[in-house]
């Protein structure tokens, strides 16, 4: 019931930006906005130096209009307040300011790498409740001072899908589909995809679990939302969740697999947003328990977490030996457990769970 009704909001939501007036606003003839990129040092000019994943560069912005951009999405930020200015990089089309009317798909970006410039009082008007939308601006948020002025430090990440006529660069625009034409600069970068010193490796995939057959999907399509994985955790495009092991203290069928990592399930505008953390498999003979460190409420994601038990596997003596000895073991059948938590879990918990695979 919870997600088919954030699934209704976020259609209706969609529909109101779609007819939402994205009116320009006009720059007073004092604010002139410009950027200056520079190495993770924030002194040294970016200039031509090669730039791989995982690199950081620092973006300082002045004549940014703090009181601009009131024009644009009517979430999160409110019609009539301030709506900012992102500050991203990616691989943009030649053509891809949205005062010439360049579509969405001009701007090629990692959503979680974009940050978002706003003034402290108009992040203090976005509301908080029922759905905290402050938290999710917060998460993007570097502060816009009443000068105009901003510092952005951007780790550099390869889009998914990267444009053929993309040009790498640093960029900015009026954010949540405000329009001001003054705001949409851009500064060249030399990015190589190639990895980096600075190139975080991918992580090990030792427990592998798509949590149900539908999980995935009702979060990327029902709500229009994303999966994404940190520390040690990873989604692959099918949307099976991986996790690292840390420790495997099964003996003569007693024992446990421990694994580190966090994935994120988040709607279409972060109505709500659930933390999947550390998981312990607890091993007794033919039994086992799957609990993970999972969100407090279905809106705080990673802010604060409690260990919930999730599931029931159902391990044969064969595989129990295999994992004593740290062999694979493919296809575990799982099955739910009743009192998932928060409540949003529980609701994507109701149907069959999917096979684990476990492997060192």
């Amino acid at each position: 019931m919870l997600l088919r009704l954030v699934s209704v909001l976020v259609a209706g939501m969609t529909a109101a930006a779609l007819t939402a007036t994205s009116v320009p606003t006009a720059a007073a003839a004092s604010w002139k906005p410009a950027i200056e990129v520079f190495l993770a040092d924030g002194v040294t000019p970016v200039a031509g130096t090669v730039l791989r994943p995982g690199d950081r560069v620092v973006v300082k912005g002045s004549g940014f209009d703090p009181a601009s951009n009131t024009a644009g999405l009517p979430v999160p930020v409110p019609p009539g307040v301030p709506h900012g200015t992102f500050i991203t990089f990616g691989a943009f089309a030649p053509k891809w300011q949205p005062s010439k009317g360049a579509p969405e798909s001009s701007r090629t970006t990692v959503r979680a790498q974009t940050k978002w410039a706003l003034s402290p009082g108009a992040l203090n008007r976005v509301p908080d409740a029922p759905f905290d939308m402050r938290r999710t601006v917060r998460q993007q948020w570097v502060p816009l001072s009443r000068t105009g002025e901003f510092t952005a430090r951007i780790t550099l990440a390869t889009p998914k899908d990267v444009r053929a006529d993309g040009r790498w660069g640093i960029y900015t625009f009026g954010a949540a589909d405000a329009v001001n034409a003054a705001q949409e600069l851009a500064v060249p970068l030399n990015y190589s995809t190639q990895p980096g010193p600075n190139t975080p490796k991918p992580a090990p995939r030792n427990l592998v679990w798509p949590y149900s057959p539908n999980f995935a999907d009702t979060v990327r399509t029902t709500t229009a939302g994303a999966l994404s994985g940190s520390e040690g955790a990873g989604v692959d495009d099918a949307g099976r969740m991986s996790f690292a092991l840390i420790a495997n203290t099964v003996r003569d069928g007693n024992g446990e697999l421990r694994y580190r990592g966090t994935v994120v399930a988040a709607t279409k505008f972060h109505l709500l947003e659930i933390a999947l953390a550390d998981p312990i498999i607890r091993i007794d003979g033919n039994r086992a328990v799957l609990s993970l460190r999972t969100s407090t409420t279905d809106m705080n994601g990673d802010d604060a977490l409690r260990r919930v038990d999730i599931a029931d596997l159902d391990l044969t003596r064969a595989e129990v030996d295999r994992l004593s000895r740290s062999e694979d073991v493919a296809g575990i059948a799982t099955q739910f457990r009743s009192g998932i938590s928060p409540a949003a879990l529980a609701a994507l918990s109701l149907g069959a769970a999917s096979p684990i695979t476990l492997r060192f």
